[in-house]
């Protein structure tokens, strides 16, 4: 029981209004002209008892099943004439019904909220509220983030003001949601762990679980992958009990994103196949399946298989609006990836152009990320070397914005792990206290036994928060340790290497004490892991990861920042030792037998190296060792370079 309460308060997700996917028909949401022009004076009162059974049914209900847009559309034909209260409590209803991820539907949702603005002035400011909320869904899916962000934090300035629980609930999960989208995570998991509080106090069961999956998904960004799939799999089941479909499904699309993240693409492609086929049966809209194809040749360029990715991306291209779905962007940048993998390079550098201009629009910094990794690689390959480098440039620029936000994610994410145990507690606590009103029922005649259970279940009570105190402090270490390690090298992960080195940046820089970064990355390990697997690969990854522990001090901070990326901050090192070490390892790398473990498998590494000199932060001295390593690559690979200014 307690593995479960915490798993439950770990699990991480996709969005209440992410999930506005449906059409209705336009019967539904015709507001008759004759409903336009009732006041508030002339408010009738009518007795309707199938749409507030129907209303129940939708409000804490799943929007993404098929039947939401048909109860939506039965509901508008139960209001009777001059019914304005029903008709008011059904516009947001109405409005999030439409599909935002087609253009035509978009638009067609746009026009029904500026009929509404204009022919119903007297909306009451809930109604008002709600209405806004969706609106800035609207935007958000056509890109304007901005926009929509800035519509969020007024529409919960208002809620907070009427004291609406629940839009101050979904006005918090929609800033979560902006902000685990643009990178923001530390923002992300404050407001999501806000709204997940107040849909559970006001026990909405489905919004309750839709936020544990919004929290779900910014921990998987974070990195916290492997944890994550566990709690995936208890909303998987949750949701298959309740007989939430369309939920379940939510879900398996986004642990086919952390089957990415682990590099177990096939999984991740069955995933995504069972998905596919679930939509083209269900849905008649072939944006859903088009969204889902476009995810599933992610995974098929990871398996090489980049013919069977293209022929979805080209099936589906016209489907993906440019104007309204980030899908768009990640199609264009899949397209590129699978042409570069064809060998068809030059082909792939219109679709980078499309893409780019997508995730600008959207503000989407990992796929701004992910687009110019590629650009590097492309541009590298066809020895186009000011495009590759102006693109590195770029990713540096990208870097430095994510490298801050990192300062304060592990504070704040361990903080929000811990609440979350905090809350269990409580929980706890309020389950006893009503095992113990029970009992007082049960025994109201007889005074004695009364006082001897309330003594009893007082002296259980205080036992048991004793040994909940000592079970969660043993977990807490357990989840800090989890949450800072990489799980494969077992070095420090991104999260923990930035804490670390930016703790020694500010004593070393204080005290003008010397130090060293080393930026190490392992050549062509793309290559290592298309020819020899990524079992291979992960056992190339463990092996240098030791050899890291072998030729490097106690007191260096060291960590896997990406993939096959390292990072090492030498205290007191100056330039001179910091190259030393560098080449020790880059040695010691060639001197492995890595065909041991596969078959003319060869594998080394090139590092750049910066030395301390008054730089303003930490981030200045990474950026140089960084280009250090980017000169090595260009120099030939299995090799260290020191940045100098002058290079």
């Amino acid at each position: 029981m307690i593995r479960h309460l915490i798993a439950v308060m770990y699990t991480l997700t996709m969005s209440i209004w992410l999930t506005a996917f449906f059409t209705v028909s336009s019967q539904a949401f015709a507001l008759g002209a004759d409903k336009t022009q009732i006041t508030a004076s002339e408010k009738k009162t009518f007795d309707n008892p199938r749409f507030e059974e129907i209303f129940e049914q939708v409000d804490d209900g799943d929007i993404n099943d098929a039947s939401y847009p048909v109860l939506i559309d039965e509901m508008a034909q139960l209001i009777a004439e001059g019914d304005i209260e029903r008709t008011y409590r059904l516009m947001p209803k109405q409005c999030m019904a439409y599909n935002f991820l087609e253009e035509q539907q978009n638009q067609n949702a746009h026009e029904f909220l500026s009929y509404i603005y204009k022919n119903y002035p007297d909306i009451p400011p809930a109604i008002r509220i709600s209405l806004k909320l969706c609106e800035a869904t609207l935007l958000r899916y056509k890109g304007e983030i901005t926009e929509a962000n800035v519509m969020v934090k007024a529409a919960l300035k208002d809620a907070q003001q009427i004291e609406d629980e629940r839009l101050i609930a979904d006005a918090y999960s929609m800033l979560g949601q902006i902000a685990s989208y643009t990178g923001d995570f530390a923002f992300a998991l404050k407001n999501l762990l806000e709204a997940y509080e107040r849909y559970q106090q006001l026990e909405l069961i489905t919004l309750e679980r839709l936020g544990l999956l919004d929290l779900a998904i910014t921990y998987r960004r974070l990195g916290e992958t492997e944890t994550a799939l566990k709690y995936y799999s208890e909303l998987e089941q949750a949701f298959s009990d309740s007989n939430q479909i369309a939920l379940v499904m939510l879900v398996k699309n986004d642990m086919a994103y952390a089957y990415e993240d682990i590099n177990e693409y096939q999984m991740a492609a069955d995933y995504y196949l069972a998905i596919f086929k679930y939509y083209e049966k269900v849905h008649s809209d072939p944006t859903f399946t088009a969204r889902v194809a476009v995810d599933m040749s992610s995974a098929l360029i990871r398996l090489g298989q980049y013919q069977q990715a293209l022929d979805y991306l080209d099936k589906f291209e016209a489907v993906i609006s440019p104007s309204v779905d980030t899908h768009y962007s990640f199609l264009h940048l899949y397209k590129a990836q699978a042409k570069h993998g064809l060998g068809l390079s030059e082909q792939a550098i219109p679709h980078l152009e499309k893409s780019t201009a997508g995730f600008n629009k959207n503000h989407n910094k990992r796929g701004h990320e992910m687009l110019l990794e590629l650009k590097v690689e492309i541009y590298e390959s066809l020895e186009l070397w000011q495009q590759a480098y102006e693109a590195q440039l770029e990713l540096y620029d990208i870097h430095l914005i994510l490298d801050k936000a990192l300062e304060n994610q592990a504070s704040t994410e361990m903080r929000i792990k811990f609440d979350s145990e905090k809350i269990e507690a409580e929980n706890a606590e309020l389950v006893a206290f009503h095992q113990l009103k029970d009992h007082q029922l049960t025994i109201e005649q007889d005074n004695e036994k009364l006082q001897i259970i309330t003594l009893a279940l007082g002296f259980a009570s205080i036992l048991l928060l004793i040994l909940f105190s000592l079970y969660f402090n043993k977990k807490s270490k357990q989840l800090k340790e989890l949450a800072l390690t990489d799980l494969l090298t077992q070095l420090p992960n991104r999260l923990c290497f930035y804490r670390d080195a930016q703790d020694a940046f500010n004593r070393l820089s204080q005290h003008q004490q010397p130090f060293s970064i080393i930026s190490i990355d392992i050549d062509h390990f793309k290559q290592v892991n298309d020819q020899h697997g990524h079992s291979i690969g992960d056992i190339v990854l463990k092996t240098i990861a030791q050899i890291f522990r072998r030729k490097l001090s106690q007191t260096s901070v060291m960590g896997r920042v990406g993939g096959e990326e390292f990072l090492i901050l030498l205290p007191d090192t100056r330039s001179q030792a910091a190259i030393k070490a560098a080449q020790a390892i880059v040695d010691e790398v060639n001197f492995v037998e890595f065909s041991n473990f596969s078959e003319n498998l060869s594998v080394t590494v090139s590092a750049g190296v910066a030395t301390y000199k008054d730089e303003a932060n930490l981030t200045e001295i990474i950026k140089k060792a960084d280009l250090a390593l980017y000169r090595a690559k260009n120099q030939g690979r299995n090799q260290v370079v020191y940045f100098r200014d002058d290079a």
